[in-house]
């Protein structure tokens, strides 16, 4: 490593670190000794003779005039400063932005959580879930984990093109589709002890074909549900009903029927992403009927199956997935 001469086009405490380590790589270890390698590495415009201890080099380093170009420079290229989201390598970005707040001696969290925010879209998981903890973050080292931690939260969202399962929470039974081969009855949508692949498997498709992977949002993603095991598409029947309930009939059929998913917990936004394992409703874009399943069975071929439905009441525990 090479020393490193002191010419105001680094910051005072990063070129002092060099020193030290040129220093101590070449076996200079005396404090004295650094000392006054340090002040030979000081261009001579900045007079630091009278200086004895290393916090007063730093001191009139930072007091000469030229060390405020210097942080306004760094500021200005921090302003420059790009996130490009479908660059893998976030780390890196955290990295330069934590570097530059350092180096312009921005210290100040809230303006350091101001100019973070600046990079990201409004509408990015990033930006809602940095903003969601705003008061969380006391500390530049804050900022940066939870930038970190943004990007694990996104392995849990569901995407249109997912394949997921839909578990009823009240009777821990799973959402599933198959053709019994009877003539009279559709492709039969019912509730499952068992998680019977592919047949529970259901793949979160978008409605209007244009949204590509993203993020599915609470009540405003215009979703339909592909049973991976029938190849056809769940819909809640607006002529038949249940002769056991008196609810409309659910079923899988070609055919594409618009659905929303919605929060069924205090704890999520409706403008928010919908992440793995959250409680939701599942309801009919066009009627608003709500998916519902309960302990009422049905019988086909001497088997017995729960059934589910779709209804037009209140929203209650049987209607969460």
């Amino acid at each position: 490593m090479e020393p490193v001469e002191y010419d105001e086009t680094i910051h005072p405490v990063v070129w002092l670190n060099k020193i030290k380590s040129c220093c101590f790589k070449n076996q200079i270890t005396k404090k004295e000794d650094i000392m006054e390698f340090c002040k030979s590495m000081v261009h001579p415009s900045i007079d630091v003779s009278k200086a004895s201890t290393f916090d007063e080099i730093l001191n009139i380093l930072k007091t000469d005039a030229l060390f405020t170009l210097f942080k306004y420079s760094v500021e200005e290229k921090l302003q420059k400063l790009k996130f490009d989201p479908k660059n893998e390598d976030h780390v890196q970005f955290i990295s330069i932005f934590r570097k530059y707040c350092y180096e312009a001696e921005i210290n100040d969290v809230e303006r350091q959580k101001k100019l973070l925010l600046k990079k990201l879209s409004n509408d990015s998981l990033e930006y809602y879930f940095i903003n969601d903890n705003l008061e969380k973050i006391k500390s530049l080292n804050d900022l940066v984990v939870y930038f970190n931690q943004s990007f694990l939260e996104q392995r849990k969202l569901i995407r249109f093109g997912s394949c997921i399962t839909l578990k009823h929470v009240a009777t821990g039974k799973y959402l599933t589709s198959c053709n019994f081969n009877v003539k009279i009855i559709p492709i039969k949508v019912f509730a499952s002890q068992t998680l019977s692949n592919p047949n529970s498997l259901w793949i979160v498709s978008d409605y209007d074909q244009k949204n590509e992977s993203n993020p599915i949002i609470y009540g405003k993603s215009k979703v339909y549900f592909l049973n991976k095991g029938v190849n056809e598409n769940i819909v809640i029947s607006k002529t038949y009903k249940s002769p056991s309930t008196g609810n409309w009939e659910v079923s899988c059929i070609l055919s594409r029927h618009m659905h929303l998913i919605e929060s069924d917990s205090t704890n999520n936004d409706d403008s928010t992403y919908i992440k793995s394992k959250e409680i939701i409703n599942i309801r009919d874009g066009d009627v608003k009927f709500i998916l519902r399943s309960n302990e009422f069975p049905f019988t086909i071929d001497n088997e017995t199956y729960q059934e589910v439905v779709g209804h037009e009441g209140r929203v209650d525990g049987n209607d969460k997935v």
